[in-house]
């Protein structure tokens, strides 16, 4: 019988509606005959769960519609994202990079670069961590990727490059993202690498005589503030035969079980035991001593890295 409430009082039946078990809504009753109340109420109960069942299955049909609508939205990021990447990375005697990506997620924040200059023996290497993931992620690479690639076929100087990063980046993302990036032009023929690093994890050089070199000279993030406060170049000289490796915190930051990250002495150690590797081994020996570090955990983060390996000596 219904409860003595005054909105209730006028209907002597309350019947519960249950989907698996789940309690979703409540027919109320008011006898209106004398007629048989049981019969009616079964009949009631059991038309009320047919109706329900079928709301029930247009909403998980209307859900399933909005997963398939966003699975192909993320099938389009993560296409746009693969296309940033370069097809061919040099593979020569006297330059050779390779290159390894795993997103976190099915689209991940972080970007890589090869880009050969204009000028006779002049290429860019960079490497870059968008803030966030997702669509939003790569469609702000996307123009990233953009900017930076009509800036370097102009031939304008680091600093210029940057700071016109910067600005477009401020005014795209409204101050809501960020990327941190490191950006190298290495010229074969003053054999000079010249760097700027805005806010990224300093890569890692290792000269002819295996002395390794963390190349952190720059500036803040980018996007976060227009202008830049400050600005600076670092110019690495006589640089003939090298390596040069790039990545993104995905690798540094990962942990143990006992909550210590991998790190960049360990890094640093790993890639000067394995320096006289091809680049193919080195970065399969890398992956392993990750997954043996994390004790085969997923990595939490985006997982990038670049190697890079120049020997600039004639023949």
């Amino acid at each position: 019988m219904a409860p003595e409430i005054s909105c209730f009082a006028e209907f002597d039946t309350i019947i519960p509606v249950l989907h698996k078990n789940q309690l979703l809504a409540f027919v109320f009753i008011k006898s209106v005959n004398n007629g048989d109340t049981e019969a009616e109420t079964a009949f009631i109960q059991a038309l009320s769960n047919i109706m329900l069942v079928a709301i029930e299955n247009k909403r998980l049909a209307r859900k399933q519609l909005e997963q398939q609508a966003f699975l192909r939205d993320m099938e389009i990021a993560r296409n746009v994202q693969n296309n940033l990447f370069p097809k061919q990375l040099p593979a020569t005697d006297q330059l050779e990079i390779k290159a390894f990506y795993q997103p976190a997620q099915t689209v991940g924040g972080d970007y890589y670069d090869y880009i050969e200059l204009e000028e006779e023996g002049q290429f860019v290497v960079c490497i870059a961590d968008v803030s966030g993931k997702g669509i939003p992620a790569a469609l702000l690479m996307s123009n990233f990727q953009a900017v930076l690639r009509t800036l370097s076929r102009k031939g304008q100087n680091l600093k210029e490059v940057v700071h016109e990063l910067n600005y477009q980046l401020s005014s795209n993302a409204n101050g809501e993202n960020f990327i941190t990036f490191f950006v190298a032009v290495y010229d074969s023929n003053s054999k000079t690498l010249e760097y700027v690093n805005a806010g990224h994890n300093p890569p890692v050089l290792i000269n002819q005589q295996g002395k390794a070199e963390q190349l952190s000279e720059g500036t803040t993030i980018l996007g976060a503030f227009n202008p830049l406060p400050f600005l600076s170049t670092g110019t690495v000289e006589n640089l003939d035969v090298f390596s040069l490796f790039l990545f993104t915190d995905g690798v540094t930051e990962t942990f143990n079980d006992q909550g210590e990250e991998y790190g960049v002495e360990r890094l640093e150690a790993f890639l000067k035991k394995h320096q006289g590797s091809s680049l193919e081994d080195m970065h399969s020996f890398l992956l392993i001593e990750l997954a043996t570090f994390s004790s085969g955990r997923p990595f939490p983060d985006d997982l990038t890295f670049l190697s890079c390996r120049v020997d600039n000596v004639p023949a």
